[in-house]
């Protein structure tokens, strides 16, 4: 199993996996309770399997109490689907936002430039947190549609 720093690079390899289903929550506390109406999660996966028949995905790095939530976003091994920390709302709370209920938070590239990290921080007004997805299924940050979700080593 390989870890991967997520970048926001000029080079375009995630796309997401939308399910009709909500997934089952997987032990939330009180930190990671679920919210009522929030829009299904999907989980967002690498095109290319790379050497992972199971394809490596968006995660957050950490488990349990252990969690890192100031720490960069991750790709990790796909976990069975429902892992809280692998599931994402797009859209949500605002438009072009990718949030994570388990966590009350919101994808936020570090910067508008190749090579930047991707972090979790509280939902807001900032256009590092808002991405769109081109036809291709790729995940570009809105304003700089050269900018799009990367794995790197």
């Amino acid at each position: 199993m390989r870890k991967f720093k997520l970048s926001l690079l000029s080079v375009l390899v995630f796309t997401s996996l939308a399910y009709g289903q909500r997934p089952e929550e997987t032990g939330p506390t009180e930190q990671t309770a679920p919210q009522k109406d929030v829009p299904s999660s999907v989980m967002i996966r690498l095109i290319d399997p790379l050497d992972e028949p199971e394809f490596y995905c968006l995660d957050v790095p950490g488990y349990g109490p252990g969690v890192q939530l100031d720490s960069p976003l991750t790709a990790h091994t796909l976990k069975a689907f429902g892992s809280a920390d692998e599931m994402w709302v797009l859209n949500y709370p605002a438009a072009g936002q990718i949030y994570v209920p388990a966590y009350k938070r919101c994808i936020e590239a570090e910067h508008a430039k190749a090579g930047a990290s991707l972090y979790l921080k509280q939902p807001g007004d900032s256009p590092l947190q808002r991405f769109t997805m081109t036809e291709k299924g790729t995940i570009v940050l809105a304003d700089h549609t050269d900018l799009g979700f990367a794995a790197a080593l």
